[in-house]
């Protein structure tokens, strides 16, 4: 002991609170598998380092004293404490501290998030942006662990949870003769260039600016970030580009004009995880998002936009 300070021993500590939930060390001493006497000298020598009297003995039973009334519920904590400090740095090294939770451009993930960081306030959630052409790759490859996206996905190797579902918006610049509308079908688009996100290519130089002829689809240079890019695009009057309702919603700019597009079957939003590869806190994750699917949906106008 230094200084009236001394570091505590767990093994002692239970065996405090194995006799004092008994007040017995006969039956304690058998619950632990150690003999009597060398419980009592432990307990003898957690006294000692306290210089506190925890038990009044007699000959066939013991008794807690104040000072060990208040230290069995400061033990409880301790040894509590201990379990979940073993838990967190096991489940840490085993990769399960960590849940690495994919989403998609504007989806709606604040609801299962704090539903799932209040079932599991130890575990770290990473997010990870989940990109259009590869969202079922990032999943399979545990890029991501669970993932927000746009249907379909790799149906065969990936189990899904749909959640909403969200219309199709045309993107033109607010100059064009069609941007008053309230609507617009595809008849009615059928002229505009056509512009689509570019997936990073395999090989060969990168996708250029967008050029004629007309109707042609054209890509916009891959790069971070792809919308902001596209959109210039549109603006400069290149062409326009069909995007989630949703996007709509939380990438507002007065210089363009968002019309919904009438004949295009709206698209699913949906939870999507490799039900391969077993996962206690995916299953929590899933649990949770079921549990608050009236809170997971689509951004509307003046919504805040999903980190």
């Amino acid at each position: 002991m230094d200084g009236g300070r001394t570091d505590l021993d767990l093994r002692r500590l239970r065996s405090f609170v194995a006799v004092a939930e008994r007040l017995h060390f006969g039956q304690a001493a058998a619950a632990l598998h150690v003999t009597r006497p060398a419980l009592s000298r432990q307990i003898q020598q957690l006294e000692h380092d306290l210089g506190v009297t925890l038990f009044r003995r007699d000959s066939r039973e013991a008794a807690l004293t104040p000072a060990g009334e208040q230290f069995l519920q400061d033990s409880r904590n301790l040894l509590a404490a201990s379990r979940a400090a073993q838990t967190r740095v096991r489940r840490i090294a085993a990769g399960e501290g960590v849940l690495k939770v994919g989403f998609m451009l504007s989806s709606g993930i604040t609801a299962p998030l704090h539903a799932f960081s209040a079932r599991e306030p130890q575990v770290r959630v990473e997010l990870v942006r989940l990109r259009r052409w590869s969202r079922s790759a990032a999943l399979l490859d545990g890029t991501a662990d669970v993932g927000f996206v746009r249907l379909p996905v790799d149906a065969e190797r990936l189990r899904v949870l749909p959640l909403y579902r969200e219309g199709t918006c045309a993107v033109l610049p607010v100059r064009h003769p069609l941007a008053g509308e309230d609507a617009v079908g595809l008849r009615a688009l059928a002229d505009e260039p056509l512009l689509r996100y570019a997936a990073p290519p395999r090989r060969g130089p990168p996708c250029g600016t967008p050029t004629p002829p007309r109707r042609r689809p054209v890509a916009a240079r891959p790069g971070r970030p792809r919308l902001e890019e596209i959109l210039a695009y549109v603006r400069a009057g290149s062409g326009t580009v069909p995007v989630p309702e949703s996007v709509a919603a939380v990438f507002p700019r007065p210089d363009i004009a968002y019309l919904p597009v009438t004949d295009v079957a709206p698209g699913t939003v949906a939870l999507a995880w490799d039900g391969n590869r077993p996962s206690p806190l995916v299953d929590t994750f899933v649990d949770a998002t079921r549990a608050t699917a009236s809170g997971v949906t689509r951004p509307t106008p003046g919504s805040t936009p999903a980190p």
